[in-house]
């Protein structure tokens, strides 16, 4: 019997606020056709950081995850 292996793949996209992470997210899907999309994830917000306290606007903050093959 043959075994057959699914190579799911996440790709994780970061943006300034939910606006811009799901642009960034649509820019993606639509560069990337070939991809079978499994799930895409809500945007959820990054953990406060060094880098968000001291970077300022152009930080990402919000990080949307896709699933594909």
């Amino acid at each position: 019997m043959r075994e057959i292996k699914m190579s799911m793949k996440q790709h994780m996209i970061l943006g300034k606020d939910v606006r811009d992470a799901e642009a960034r997210r649509d820019r993606w899907l639509s560069e990337n056709p070939a991809f079978k999309i499994l799930r895409v994830y809500r945007p959820r917000r990054e953990p406060e950081s060094w880098l968000t306290l001291l970077g300022g606007r152009n930080v990402p903050r919000v990080s949307i995850i896709v699933e594909y093959e």
